[in-house]
């Protein structure tokens, strides 16, 4: 790799050329002013004029052709003076920077490193900088030459139908990319819709939409209205692309749209069970004022015996009397009881013990 010398390896110049040098300078200055003055100009517009002049004069050098025996010394001398450049803007604004140059057509020749002291450092540290670097830039740059060439003489023996036919295949991808892309944002838009019209009227900030069953929206306290017959109830992501642009355009205008239930649906499991406390509540109450009449009613039907003694004989022991409210006396045929369970507040039918009898 070639470096550009730095200004100070290069020799001093002489004392005398640069008083020289400086007076015919001043003497362009003075002719600057006066030629601004002529002009009815400023001088520092002139000035700014001559310099831009000068740049594009240095860098709109006319590359020479390659049989010339002088190219490699004019690349070189170009190559030192845009180095000297970048020091000079090191030097004067801090600028620093490196320049790298190759010769991608010619392999045999080494590529050349310039600019600031630090900028040449920071390439020959890189890790891949320096010397190897410079040949991956040459690799890379030979790639892209190739590949220009390529397509330039493919456009060029291409027959205009060809060009039709490409053409026509690029158009169709580019239209299907892009159907592709409304496609999807129809359906993010269609979800987000859906989603945010759901928790507005909710006011459930987690609200989700039940698309596969709409009758789950019950939970929160609305129902959908509005939503096509011949349109399944299922997933956006599952539906074709004409279905959701159909139900975005009906969720815009307002015809697809959630309802606040103020009434629970009929058949559901809370009313049901409304009517069933209601019912119970209704028939204990009745209940309640058979039994305190069928209580009035029959009072007069259940008698006991008055307290009476009994005498028992024992083998061994005397004569034993007891009262029978002392004694637990199984209970006779004389006292009435019901032949079956009756059910609460039904009216209890008693027989006699001489149809018990029978």
């Amino acid at each position: 790799m070639l470096c550009a010398p730095l200004d100070n390896e290069q020799s001093q110049p002489d004392e005398l050329y640069l008083e020289r040098f400086e007076a015919f300078m001043e003497k362009s200055v003075m002719d600057i002013r006066a030629f601004a003055e002529r002009e009815a100009r400023s001088f520092e517009q002139t000035r700014q004029d001559v310099a831009r002049w000068h740049c594009n004069k240095l860098f709109q050098w006319q590359a020479p052709s390659s049989e010339s025996p002088n190219r490699s010394t004019e690349i070189w001398t170009i190559l030192v003076n845009l180095s000297r450049i970048l020091e000079s803007l090191s030097s004067v604004f801090g600028i620093e920077t490196f320049l790298l140059a190759v010769d991608p057509e010619d392999t045999s020749s080494q590529s050349f490193l310039g600019g600031s002291v630090r900028g040449r450092e920071f390439w020959r540290g890189m890790r891949t900088g320096g010397e190897s670097g410079a040949r991956m830039f040459r690799e890379l740059c030979l790639k892209h030459k190739d590949l220009k060439n390529l397509q330039s003489n493919d456009s060029s023996q291409r027959t205009p139908s060809d060009n039709t036919t490409t053409n026509s295949a690029s158009t169709s991808s580019v239209v299907n990319v892009s159907s592709k892309q409304s496609a999807r944002n129809v359906k993010v838009d269609l979800y987000d819709g859906v989603r945010k019209a759901l928790r507005l009227v909710s006011g459930i900030r987690n609200a989700e939409m039940k698309w596969t069953s709409h009758e789950r929206l019950f939970t929160y306290g609305v129902y959908l209205e509005g939503w096509p017959s011949d349109i399944p109830y299922k997933n956006p992501s599952t539906l074709k692309a004409e279905q959701n642009k159909r139900l975005l355009d009906l969720l815009n205008k307002g015809t697809l749209r959630f309802v606040k239930n103020v009434m629970l649906p009929s058949g559901s499991g809370q009313e049901h069970n409304d009517d069933v406390e209601e019912e119970t509540e209704s028939t204990a109450d009745n209940d309640k004022g058979d039994i305190d009449q069928s209580d009035e009613m029959f009072d007069w039907a259940i008698q006991f015996d008055e307290d009476r003694t009994t005498v028992t004989q024992s083998p061994d022991a005397g004569t034993q009397t007891a009262h029978e409210e002392d004694v637990a006396v199984e209970p006779s045929l004389d006292v009435a009881r019901p032949r079956k369970r009756v059910k609460y507040g039904e009216r209890i039918r008693f027989h006699s013990s001489e149809d018990a009898i029978t």
